[in-house]
This record gives structure tokens, sequence and C-alpha cells, in this order.
């Protein structure tokens, strides 16, 4: 009996496999006419490409400082990069929302 629930569970599997090869397939084909028709990329390719990108970039291991040229980290931000906060009086009687009521 042990050997018959081995080949179900394994027949199981393979039929689980073989269904989301197909569902795989199916996405493929309609993300491709979809993107053929409209021009917008499917959001895998741009999920991917972001991710290509920041892979690349120095925060996470791409190449850093004297190799590529630019600096990375806080060496990247100079003093042009500082925005200046806006400032703008608090006045103490401005109108509140009223008080929440108890239900």
């Amino acid at each position: 009996m042990n050997w018959i629930a081995r080949i179900v569970m394994g027949l199981l599997g393979l039929v689980f496999l073989a269904g989301l090869l197909a569902a795989l397939g199916l996405y493929i084909v309609f993300a491709t006419i979809r993107w053929l028709l409209t021009g917008r990329k499917p959001q895998v390719v741009m999920v991917w490409q972001q991710f290509n990108a920041m892979r690349k970039s120095p925060r996470w291991g791409g190449p850093r400082g004297f190799e590529t040229g630019t600096p990375s980290g806080f060496e990247a931000q100079s003093q042009g990069d500082i925005v200046d906060v806006e400032v703008r009086e608090v006045v103490e009687d401005a109108p509140r929302l009223p008080p929440r009521q108890q239900s």
C-alpha cells in the first residue's frame, strides 16, 4: 500500500507542476499580446528591470568608488542637494477639528 500512495502522490505532483507550467505559458502569451497591442510592458518585466537596476547600484554590491568614477554613500551628496525648510507661523487660535463624539 505504501508504494501505491507514493505513485499517486508523485502523479499528483506532476499534474500540479504541469498545471503551473501551462498557466505560466498562457500568461506569457497573454502578456506578450497585450504588450504588442497597448505598448505597456508587463508588470513582471518592469519589476525585473527595477531589480536589475537596484542590484547594480553601489548600495547593493555593484561597482563603487574609483571603479565607476562616482562617489558612493554620503559622499555622493553635495551641498546643492540640501533643500531648506519652508518656515510658517503656527497660530494658537487656528481652527481645529471638533472633538470626536462617543457613539
